[in-house]
């Protein structure tokens, strides 16, 4: 049955510092909507404030003066156990960020109407539990999350929809306010395939600030021989708050140093203050350590993808951290290319985003208003994405029945899904039971890239329960595993002797338990 709808799915790049929303319009063309105040991007920062949740500009500034009532960089807990407790109440991650979420779209319906589908973007190494609970924040912002898409390949879409390239192999390298994601694709008119993609969750413009941010307390240190970061020379408040100013003076530094080959920071802390003066010069060579982790990472995808440095012809840089002309010259460096900036880094992925949600809505029978050669070329458009990481089972010795006197060797991660696999994509293996007597049977389900259960990700298990009593040992169990084209994973377990199932998207603790009280804030708490 076709979708009865004229507009087009909001395209929602959900930033760890910025977030962006994009739409296509009637020409065909993917526009940026800016928010109530006028500007493209709205920090992903929330201010808790009696009752209403301040997201923006305004929570952001409330850093240095309430910081024990604002939440920033919320995208790097996402999927985790972490919580921020308010006025009686614990946010998960996925209410912080449906918040953000309720903000921007309310204001992108302020010049496109009621639209409440999107495509939600997220960094192409997210895992399982993180691209669930940024579907469920969607969810919670009352928003029908009609995709998830790797923000690398968003951005890749974006620079095809203006090329069109073909015979093209390029790479995106995304360096966004808190991530780092390197991703290898092939243009082939209206296809687009990736090949290889890599990351770090812990990579980004806010490692740099913090860079500027050490530097700054050395030499306020140096100068007045207080420590800022000391509990003994300040009180806690007053730590907290000199600390978060100190943050937001380095990123602005980091700024002016993009543009200018110095700059100055005016720091003031317990009724002292200095003027620091900061070179560009002095500034690349203290970030020497996250400039070579990202060279490292972007040669670890190309070679994961198969292909040489020569064969690239093309790089995008995405995120407004690829602005830092230190990072441009290491693209240069590693690749030999000039970085190909014609679609705004802090834009890209929204607009590549938007075009993605008009094709899923094409696909579902949309009755989209639209330029008919623009229709046609999103109508074509096939996009491939891979998976992120390995996928598969902690199992004992060889995929064969055990010694009759059941012994064990140490446990192994068995992948079904391997690293950059195609999506969407399905494997099933048969394993065997161990013990004799088994009545109840529990498939850990792992994700990462070592043969060590124990260096991996335990995402979660499926459990075949009340199985008969008396049953031997080497008893065959087949698992079935299944990524989607959101990435999100299925598990299906059987024991074959007897036909019991067990079959779930893979239960997440910590999005079902715990946070009730939450929920129900999520869903009335005024956004300003």
């Amino acid at each position: 049955m076709a979708e009865a709808t004229t507009a087009t799915a909001f395209g929602i790049d959900l930033g760890t510092t910025m977030s962006v929303v994009a739409q296509v319009n009637g020409a065909g063309l993917p526009v940026v909507l800016p928010n109530a105040e006028g500007l493209p991007t709205t920090p992903s920062v929330v201010l808790f404030d009696a009752g209403h949740a301040v997201v923006g500009a305004v929570a952001r500034e409330s850093l240095a003066t309430e910081p024990d009532s604002v939440v920033q960089l919320v995208k790097r807990h996402i999927g985790s156990g972490w919580r921020f407790d308010y006025a009686g109440v614990s946010y998960r991650p996925e209410h912080v960020s449906a918040l953000i979420l309720r903000k921007v779209v309310a204001d992108a319906q302020l010049l496109a109407g009621p639209v409440t589908r999107a495509v939600i973007t997220v960094p192409a190494y997210f895992s399982d539990p993180m691209r669930a609970a940024t579907m469920r924040a969607g969810e919670l912002a009352g928003l029908e999350v009609v995709g998830l898409l790797s923000e690398p390949t968003a951005a890749a879409i974006a620079y095809g929809y203006d090329k069109r390239p073909s015979g093209t192999t390029g790479v995106v390298v995304d360096l966004g306010g808190g991530t780092f994601d390197v991703t290898v694709m092939e243009y082939d008119g209206a296809e687009l395939t990736v090949r290889a993609t890599g990351g770090d969750a812990y990579l980004g413009g806010a490692n740099f600030d913090k860079v500027l941010f050490d530097y700054l307390a050395g030499r306020f240190e140096a100068a007045h021989g207080l420590d800022i970061n000391d509990p003994h020379a300040l009180s806690i408040d007053e730590v907290t708050q000199v600390a978060q100013d100190w943050l937001l003076r380095a990123a602005r530094a980091k700024h002016d140093l993009t543009v200018r080959e110095r700059t100055s920071v005016a720091l003031q802390a317990a009724g002292l203050t200095l003027r620091v003066a900061v070179s560009r010069a002095d500034f690349v060579a203290r970030s020497a350590i996250l400039l070579d982790e990202m060279a490292e990472k972007m040669t670890e995808v190309v070679a994961a993808a198969g292909a040489r440095m020569a064969d690239i012809s093309l790089v995008l840089p995405v995120g407004g951290a690829t602005r830092m002309p230190a990072v441009r010259e290491r693209i240069r460096q590693i690749f030999g290319v000039e970085p190909d900036t014609s679609v705004r880094p802090d834009e890209a992925v929204a607009l590549g985003a938007a075009l993605f949600a008009a094709r899923r809505q094409l696909e579902r029978g949309g009755a989209l208003v639209m330029e008919p050669a623009a229709r046609e070329y999103l109508a074509e458009l096939k996009v491939t994405d891979v998976a992120a990481h390995s996928l598969g089972v902690a199992v004992y010795g060889p995929q064969q029945p055990p010694s009759p006197t059941g012994e064990r060797s140490h446990p192994t991660m068995t992948a079904l899904l391997p690293r950059n696999t195609a999506l969407p994509v399905s494997a099933e293996r048969t394993f065997y039971t161990i013990l004799p007597g088994e009545t109840r049977i529990v498939v850990p389900v792992l994700e990462g890239e070592s043969a060590d259960p124990a260096l991996c990700r335990r995402v979660g298990a499926v459990v075949i329960d009340d199985l008969p009593p008396g049953r031997p040992a080497s008893q065959p169990v087949s698992v079935t595993m299944s990524l989607d084209r959101n990435a999100i994973l299925q598990v299906a377990a059987v024991d074959v002797g007897t036909g019991a199932r067990a079959a779930s998207t893979i239960a997440r603790d910590y999005l079902t338990g715990g946070g009730g009280a939450a929920d129900r804030m999520v869903a009335t708490m005024p956004v300003d």
